[in-house]
């Protein structure tokens, strides 16, 4: 039988010069404009984006071992930064990310960028950034921003988030992390499985959030017409009105408690279930509160 040894000895070797060594340095820098689109995608390690007044993007930070190499392609409307695999495309492929070290990316940008950011197991920084689209999608970092970004769409499986900052609109899924929002914005839609959502406002104008086994908490004032829907399989559900409340307040459990400063509780003769129908002042808001095995709460602040 041949022996395959000086073969595989080069074919490490190539491999080896392929990669990056533990450690590299990352320092590089992009002259942009004022609102480019920036895409970061990193497997493993962190992501931290900060904004300032320089039409400029600087990248600093270290590659870990195992990493292909950092690709930085674009002009100034549109920049790429990628931590590549090496041998490999495509997020999900496992082989290839196990083999990597965490790499750390340290990224100023203009103010007024839209960034979209992709990453596995990084966790995500953001502040200062007010673009008109803040995109974090994660598999199980955890993600915090700090932006005045019109609107912000997250989608993380099993990392919390942590969102600060006024804006517009909010959008955010998961499957079993946390999510907790402190800020202003007149639309919010919050989605998770398992993972609670504590909310705390101002004021809001659309509310909507969903869980199966998390609780959900929320806390402002809904001005004019607002609508705030939110349903539960097994989670509690707490609502605290900040100021005059004027709303029609409909809610519903089938084994659970209600506990409302707000209308009668309603409960059959004959049966399980629990349930409030009532207008408070004009009733120009709507409150949609059900859940199948949770207790709701209704509260005045």
């Amino acid at each position: 039988m041949k022996t395959m040894t000086l073969p595989l000895v080069s074919l490490l070797l190539l491999g080896a010069g392929s990669t990056a060594l533990a450690g590299t340095p990352i320092n590089q820098s992009r002259d942009v404009d004022a609102s480019v689109r920036i895409e970061i995608s990193n497997v493993r390690g962190s992501v931290t984006v900060s904004g300032w007044d320089q039409n400029r993007v600087e990248i600093t930070g270290t590659l870990g071992s195992g990493s292909k190499g950092l690709r930085v392609e674009g002009n100034g409307s549109r920049l790429e930064i990628e931590v590549e695999k090496p041998g490999s495309s495509g997020w999900f492929n496992w082989g290839s990310s196990s083999k990597m070290d965490d790499s750390t990316l340290d990224i100023r940008a203009p103010r007024g960028a839209e960034l979209h950011i992709d990453t596995v197991s990084a966790e995500v920084t953001v502040s200062e950034i007010a673009g008109r689209l803040l995109d974090v999608n994660s598999i199980s970092g955890k993600i915090r921003l700090d932006s005045a970004a019109r609107e912000l769409e997250i989608g993380s499986i099993s990392g919390s988030v942590e969102l600060k900052g006024n804006g517009e609109r909010v959008q955010v899924d998961t499957i079993s992390g946390d999510i907790e929002f402190s800020a202003n914005r007149d639309r919010l839609k919050f989605e998770t499985v398992s993972g609670n959502i504590t909310v705390s406002t101002e004021t809001y104008r659309e509310f909507s959030a969903s869980s199966v086994s998390g609780d959900i908490n929320l806390r402002g004032k809904p001005v004019g017409d607002a609508r705030i829907d939110t349903e539960t399989m097994s989670g509690d559900i707490r609502i605290e009105a900040v100021g005059e409340l004027s709303a029609r307040i409909e809610a519903e459990t089938f084994s659970g408690r209600i506990r409302s400063d707000f209308g009668k509780v309603q409960e059959p003769d004959h049966g399980p279930g629990r349930s409030i129908d009532a207008t408070v002042g004009d009733g120009k808001a709507r409150l949609s509160i059900d859940t199948f095995s949770g207790d709701i709460s209704i509260r005045r602040d």
